[in-house]
């Protein structure tokens, strides 16, 4: 229980992080690509990213912080982002980077049988990057599908699903490619000591 409370927290305030730093590249609108604020759905969704990174390395137990930070994170950081039924479609986010590291256990691409309870080594990072493929997919499509049927909308774009998509794969990428430079840095200037340098 201990254990679960603490992953809840880290989990929550590190999702929370990258809701922040997304809302505020959001406004600033750095590559002038939305500048009337008309596209639903960004190009570079960072909390996706906290979504596969806590889910790949604390498992289940990421799920409640997870799930606490996609309904607080729109409305404590602009909840005008976010269509009428977010809190539902949000179990699909979840479930789509779930299900996407199942399928890449389902697919034996890590050795061994096949069981839901079996730890996924993401060392290799081409597993997490197959998992963000997946999950980026699922989501763009899930989300649309949910938040068309609760808001009463007659079809859904494309365009849209594939903007999500997108969005979420360029920033899962981002969040990844931003700890990899902060930790090698943190390597390189021996602030943290890599424990494969210790032997």
């Amino acid at each position: 229980m201990i254990h679960t409370l603490k992953v809840t927290i880290t989990v929550y305030v590190f999702a929370m992080f990258c809701y922040s730093v997304w809302y505020f590249l959001q406004v600033l609108d750095l590559a002038g690509m939305n500048p009337n604020g008309e596209w639903l759905g960004s190009l570079c969704y960072l909390p996706h990213g906290a979504r596969v990174l806590m889910f790949c390395f604390f498992r289940y137990h990421s799920l409640p912080g997870l799930y606490l930070a996609e309904i607080t994170g729109p409305s404590l950081i602009h909840h005008d982002d976010y269509m009428n039924g977010w809190p539902i479609a949000a179990f699909a986010s979840l479930f789509s980077v779930a299900a996407a590291v199942e399928l890449v256990k389902w697919t034996r691409a890590t050795p061994g049988f096949f069981s839901f309870f079996k730890e996924v080594n993401f060392e290799n990072y081409k597993f997490l990057y197959l998992v963000i493929v997946v999950s980026a997919l699922l989501n763009g499509l899930l989300v649309n599908v949910i938040l068309s049927v609760i808001n009463s909308t007659n079809s859904i774009s494309v365009i849209t699903v594939f903007r999500f998509a997108v969005g979420d794969f360029l920033g899962a990428i981002a969040v990844i490619a931003a700890l990899w430079i902060i930790f090698r840095t943190l390597v390189d200037t021996r602030l943290i000591v890599d424990p494969r340098l210790e032997d």
